[in-house]
């Protein structure tokens, strides 16, 4: 990813750089997007949305493309990936931060972006390929990691369990009322739980899971 896409332009030599300015305007980038969409996307938009002038993000970003990639870097940084060594309870810590990230009010935003893939096709390979690509393949190689300790069994589909880990995060957050969506994003765990034992179920070695035939068995 370049410079620019992950922490927007350097300021002046000489000018102090506010600390605060550049989360309010990932926060207000996010917002801005999701709700209006690409058309209604600008800078003037998110400096009214943030509540700073126009200025110093025409000296942080060279265009709005670069202004919103660095807000979906950033957003996404946050969903960590850890690896603990216990596949179900990294997984289940993962999927938290999916839902959480999701069933917020930024998470519209990414699905806005899919779905405007044809309208900016060339932000959007920006977006997959320095951002979103990167990321998928940190929670990959979680899995392949698993496989290589013995905790998963040999051949077990790694893309197909993060397909299914995804869609599932996607598909719960796009059908849930408004309600039962804060409530997810308030208290992502025990969905979380359900999806991985699912996607996990009948994968998981004796050696993870201490019972025979593999069940997740929380």
């Amino acid at each position: 990813m370049g410079a620019s896409a992950r922490t927007g332009l350097a300021s002046r030599p000489g000018r102090r750089r506010d600390p605060s300015l550049e989360p309010r305007v990932v926060a207000a980038a996010l917002a801005v997007y999701a709700e209006a969409g690409w058309s209604g996307f600008s800078f003037d938009a998110v400096a009214r949305r943030a509540g700073v002038g126009k200025a110093p993000l025409y000296l942080r970003w060279a265009s709005k493309e670069d202004l919103l990639l660095a807000a979906f870097g950033a957003h996404t940084t946050a969903i960590t990936i850890t690896d603990s060594g216990n596949l179900r309870d990294d997984l289940t810590e993962y999927t938290c931060r999916l839902i959480d990230s999701k069933a917020g009010p930024d998470g519209w935003a990414f699905l806005r972006l899919h779905l405007e893939a044809t309208v900016i096709p060339a932000l959007h390979a920006s977006f997959s390929s320095q951002i979103a690509n990167p990321h998928v393949e940190g929670a990959r190689a979680l899995l392949e990691r698993a496989l290589e300790r013995g905790d998963l069994r040999p051949g077990s589909p790694t893309d197909l369990m993060l397909d299914s880990l995804y869609g599932a995060v996607l598909i719960k957050i796009i059908l849930s009322p408004p309600g039962e969506r804060e409530q997810l994003a308030r208290d992502p765990r025990g969905y979380a739980g359900q999806i991985v034992d699912f996607v996990l179920r009948g994968l998981l070695t004796t050696g993870q899971t201490g019972e025979e035939g593999g069940q997740p068995g929380r």
